[in-house]
């Protein structure tokens, strides 16, 4: 038998069909139907059971379909994924929130362990049920984004009141998140610092120093910092069914402040002419639901320059073991220089 890396892509995703038939005896459904959906970081396949044994009436829910997600390696801490899905459970249930609600395996964990011959390691694999809705990420109008304003501001209350179970191991968007702590593939952030391009490095540093500044004028009490979503765009992980804005894919949840996890919910549009009509519709559906100082935000556009300066860490980060993509990491990093540039000659 070949070694996993040893496989085509194509090899590896039959091996990791076999680890997600042997994942689905862990929630009894062996006889469901697989379809593999991605292979970046988590392998994702969506499951179809024509007899339907978890079914009930919910109109959030695609009855009898699942998302399968076989998590990677040393992504998500099993203290991390635990809180997720536990937090997940608790907004479906508590607040009838509109996120994936997550299927118990048969024993009542919320996640099975998996290892089969051929994949190296054990596996933690999560079952979800189908979030009902379609992406609108090329026919967004200003009223999308109020409505998923509403969205994030019930999120955002709801982490607010929510007694979290285990803070250990989570993955945190405060300063030290963001600009210090490990990053990706075993880099931190403060030596990631190091591969940045040095014409970087005044602009990237100022925004740090003023982020810092923010952060500890803000604080971390529970009304502006908790449990955020942390990539809630519309060109990504929003759903709409009636109108509604329904959040899927929280893989890269953490601890975090509210304005950053609202400020993200802008970023994919920073090059939109009708970035102003957008911004004011997100507000406007974000305070119907919790009243928020206004002079909170005007730090949004300081929130998305940090994220900028994170993902450019990142990036270098990643560029020394993914070198075939080297260029198009180097693409998101000049991306964002232009940004933070833009934002600090406004500011």
């Amino acid at each position: 038998m070949k070694t996993f890396d040893a496989l085509t892509r194509t090899g590896q995703i039959r091996r990791m069909r076999q680890m997600a038939q042997a994942a689905l005896k862990q929630y009894g459904l062996s006889g469901a139907q697989l379809t593999f959906l991605r292979q970046a970081g988590n392998t994702l396949f969506q499951v179809t059971d024509s007899n339907p044994v978890f079914a009930y009436r919910d109109d959030r829910y695609v009855a009898g379909r699942y998302l399968l997600r076989i998590h990677q390696p040393g992504y998500q801490t099993d203290d991390a994924l635990d809180v997720e899905l536990t937090w997940l459970m608790a907004m479906c249930q508590d607040e009838q929130l509109p996120v994936p609600e997550p299927v118990s395996t048969i024993n009542g964990d919320l996640f099975a362990r998996v290892s089969i011959p051929g994949v190296p390691g054990e596996r933690n694999c999560s079952l979800m049920r189908w979030v009902k809705g379609r992406p609108v990420s090329t026919s967004a109008r200003p009223s999308h984004y109020c409505a998923q304003g509403e969205l994030m501001a019930r999120l955002h209350q709801f982490s607010a009141h929510w007694l979290t179970p285990s803070d250990q191991n989570i993955h945190r968007y405060d300063w030290n998140g963001l600009f210090c702590d490990e990053i990706a593939n075993g880099v931190s952030g403060l030596d990631a610092w190091n591969d940045l391009p040095k014409e970087y490095l005044p602009e990237f540093e100022m925004v740090s120093a003023r982020t810092r500044q923010l952060m500890e004028a803000l604080g971390k009490s529970p009304e502006v910092y908790g449990l955020i979503h942390a990539d809630l765009g519309l060109d990504a992980n929003i759903l709409f069914w009636k109108g509604e804005a329904r959040a899927i894919d929280f893989d890269d949840f953490g601890f975090g402040y509210y304005l950053y996890d609202l400020s993200l919910a802008l970023e994919h549009c920073q090059e939109d002419a009708a970035l102003p009509q957008y911004r004011d519709a997100l507000l406007e559906g974000y305070t119907r639901v919790w009243s928020v100082p206004d002079e909170h935000f005007k730090h949004l556009d300081l929130f998305l320059a940090a994220f900028w300066v994170y993902l450019s860490l990142w990036a270098a980060a990643m560029i020394p073991s993914h070198p075939q993509h080297a260029d198009q990491l180097a693409a998101r990093m000049d991306r964002a220089f232009c940004l933070v540039k833009r934002y600090l000659n406004s500011n």
